[in-house]
């Protein structure tokens, strides 16, 4: 059962992109592969300082979640996709979502699934590392929107 969810948050997230705008989603796929190597950043010292412990994962992966490869960036996606044209809305959108993640969705389905195991961290130091990077990543989307996609 774990095997199974742990490759449906790798794979079938990606098959959500599929109604959306190709031409819009372009720009935010840069921004969303950014977030994933931050948030494997943030796996990397997760390890190190015990934050928390994978008691599951796919045979490849090791002490990142399955989800931090597909669930994540998709999730990125879709929230640059319908809020990043408005800040307030973004930032507001970006909070809501990461609040939900680290008091629901982490303890109340990745814990209970054996995603993951919560260590020296709590929920709340957990949503504010994920918080954490939501003005890195739309500072970053600015930064590459006028970098490169002016230039076309």
């Amino acid at each position: 059962m774990v095997q199974l969810a742990l490759w449906a948050t790798l794979i079938v997230p990606w098959f959500l992109l599929i109604p959306l705008d190709i031409k819009r989603v372009k720009p935010f796929l840069s921004v969303a592969f950014f977030t994933l190597l931050l948030t494997s950043i943030y796996w990397q010292i997760a390890e190190v300082m015990n934050w928390w412990t994978i008691p599951n994962n796919l045979p490849f992966l090791t002490n990142i979640s399955a989800f931090n490869y597909g669930l994540s960036p998709v999730v990125t996606i879709y929230l640059f996709y319908f809020t990043y044209s408005r800040a307030v809305l973004f930032f507001a959108a970006n909070i809501a979502a990461d609040a939900f993640q680290a008091f629901v969705i982490s303890p109340f389905i990745f814990e209970k699934l054996g995603f993951y195991k919560m260590g020296t961290m709590s929920n709340l130091g957990l949503f504010l590392i994920i918080v954490s990077l939501v003005p890195i990543i739309y500072l970053y989307q600015k930064w590459y929107e006028k970098r490169f996609i002016s230039n076309y």
